[in-house]
């Protein structure tokens, strides 16, 4: 299962030529998962060539219009692509009244379902293969972080093994790799166990923006594949970022750090910074493996083997 990130938008609060506001796509098994919907969101996809058909849910952090302004014109243009199943919608408190009292308005209803659920921490959406879980932030309104991840996948199949225990290669092969027991011609029952290595724990992704430095985003993000985090300002505006209940790179640096994740990316930059080589690496003095987002910046989440 593939699994790429793309950066739709990389500023935060006033948007640039360079920086569309908040929001991130996690592709995945077909489907899209969009983190935030900044204005602006929707044109970004059609440059990023992500089909707004795909969207399987959207999770919003918090009601700031930087963050959630996009969403009444993605939804309107999704009215009118053919759809069927239904769309998802997860936010905070407010969430419902803030699409619902826009699509009211605007005088505009959906051709198909749109479910939306407001949470306050805990898990939020589950299926076979991911699950998307959240915690409040720190952030000058109640905001959500959120962590994408991959439901733990089976070990290898060790080919020489099967064969070393009469398994003939073929249908049963891919029994014994789905977890189901089988049964030889001779009678004799082979288990899943007997033939697959340990197994592999799932990718996972967290996106918290906006947000100071906390403990509970730490503890989120704990081994983290990636950890998008907010980096408004340099580190010489420690009190500014204080003031706007935002981070610094450095300060988002150490959650990484941390939390030991494999790669931070830094978003949610200021329009005042015009370079991202400075940011880049005040950041990577505390956390070597951080990165500056840009607008359509695109990463894939290797498999573990």
């Amino acid at each position: 299962m593939t699994i790429n990130i793309v950066i739709l938008g990389s500023g935060g609060a006033i948007p640039t030529l360079t920086r569309n506001l908040p929001s991130v796509a996690v592709q995945c098994d077909g489907r899209v998962f969009l983190f935030d919907c900044g204005e602006g969101t929707q044109t970004q996809m059609v440059r990023a060539k992500l089909a707004l058909s795909k969207i399987e849910g959207i999770y919003i952090s918090h009601l700031h219009g930087d963050h959630v302004m996009g969403l009444p014109g993605l939804l309107m243009t999704m009215g009118q692509i053919p759809r069927e199943r239904a769309l998802y919608i997860y936010g905070p408190p407010g969430i419902s009244d803030f699409v619902e009292g826009n699509r009211r308005f605007l005088g505009h209803q959906c051709p198909f379902p749109v479910i939306i659920a407001e949470s306050k921490g805990g898990l939020v959406s589950e299926d076979d293969s991911v699950f998307i879980e959240s915690v409040p932030a720190e952030h000058s309104c109640f905001t959500l972080a959120f962590s994408f991840q991959e439901r733990e996948r089976p070990g290898l199949f060790m080919v020489e093994e099967a064969r070393r225990l009469g398994v003939p290669p073929g249908p049963l092969y891919g029994r014994l790799q789905a977890g189901e027991s089988v049964t030889l011609p001779d009678k004799r029952v082979v288990e899943p166990r007997q033939v697959l290595g340990p197994a592999r724990r799932g990718r996972k992704i967290v996106y918290a923006t906006d947000t100071r430095p906390c403990d509970q985003v730490a503890s989120l993000a704990r081994e983290a594949d990636i950890l998008i985090h907010d980096g408004m300002f340099s580190d010489d505006l420690r009190s500014q970022a204080r003031q706007k209940h935002h981070s610094t790179v450095v300060q988002a640096a150490r959650i990484a750090r941390r939390a030991k994740v494999g790669s931070l990316v830094l978003t949610h930059i200021s329009s005042r910074y015009m370079q991202d080589g400075p940011l880049a690496a005040e950041a990577r003095k505390i956390f070597p493996a951080s990165r500056i987002a840009r607008d359509l910046m695109e990463i894939n989440v290797p498999m573990y083997k």
